[in-house]
């Protein structure tokens, strides 16, 4: 498995109204960037309604924040003629020629008609599943930011099942499914190790979550959490120290949960050592006063 990992920014010309969840936008970019590079590969993958899909996006970031709209928003979101504005796509390739779709991010895209904007390219690599992974041992502290909103899904009791089972919280087990599921699509070294034990690999030692509601469309309004949680990895077993190694590395690329192709469950991962975290390591405006052992922690919000 190999994938083409893009960090894009685009530069409107003109300032136009957009999707309430700007991921959209981005997916729109992928399309026109499909069909000007004559690469149908990937507008049947982006149109294709098929599980764990082979691509991934975030929603458009202003100065570090996702772009989306919440129920009772008054404004709608509009992109500003001249402000830059930035985002991430992760495509699994078939094949090593088909990187010959960066040459679409360079110029311009016209987006909603003829609203023109430049765009060009912050960063781009292809990651080999044999480089997908980060350092990770007994007793490591994991940070995981929730950037956009996330909704894990239970697994099936029975195969043919219509019902599905949501947990607006970041149970690792869960989180391990998800990821394992998308990995075994692609990658040919497969995990194997059981879901059920990351519960007793990753300790959820902090936490700092809210649920967070956003407008996808005129009809549709998604649910999740947002926030951030501090993981203490328990395992000395290398199977699974591996196997959590490249998943966790895996999410930041692939996102998390449910719709994770269409922008949802956007998750940064930082291995913070065997220390407590400090303020530094925690953004989105929900930081704690301070982190001490066997002490009450305030939080400043």
């Amino acid at each position: 498995m190999q994938i083409l990992v893009i960090k894009a920014e685009i530069r409107p010309h003109t300032t136009f109204i957009v999707q309430p969840f700007t991921a959209r936008v981005a997916r729109q970019i992928l399309f026109k960037i499909s069909e000007k590079t004559k690469a149908e590969w990937l507008t049947e993958a982006l149109a294709s309604t098929a599980p764990n899909k082979p691509y991934a996006y975030t929603p458009l970031y202003l100065n570090g924040r996702p772009l989306y709209k919440r129920p009772g928003d008054n404004k709608v979101i509009v992109l500003k003629a001249g402000q830059l504005y930035t985002f991430q796509a992760s495509i699994i390739l078939r094949k090593t020629e088909d990187v010959s779709l960066l040459y679409g991010f360079l110029g311009q895209l016209e987006l909603y008609g003829s609203n023109k904007v430049d765009i060009g390219i912050i960063s781009a690599e292809v990651l080999d599943e044999q480089v997908v992974s980060m350092p990770i041992q007994y007793g490591t502290r994991i940070l995981v930011r929730f950037e956009t909103p996330t909704l894990l899904q239970f697994p099936k009791l029975r195969k043919a099942s219509k019902t599905n089972r949501y947990l607006p919280f970041p149970l690792p087990s869960l989180m391990f499914y998800n990821l394992k599921n998308h990995w075994n699509t692609y990658a040919q070294e497969k995990v194997t190790s059981s879901s059920w034990r990351a519960n007793y690999a990753l300790v959820i030692e902090n936490y700092r979550l809210c649920p967070c509601t956003v407008v996808y469309d005129a009809n549709r309004r998604i649910r999740g959490f947002i926030g951030w949680t501090v993981f203490r990895v328990t395992t000395r077993g290398k199977k699974l120290l591996s196997a959590l190694s490249k998943l966790l590395a895996y999410a930041q690329l692939i996102n998390i949960g449910k719709s994770r192709s269409s922008g949802f469950g956007v998750v940064k991962v930082t291995s913070i050592g065997k220390s407590l975290p400090n303020r530094s390591h925690i953004s989105f405006g929900i930081v704690p006063t301070y982190f001490q052992k066997n002490k009450e922690i305030k939080w400043d919000i």
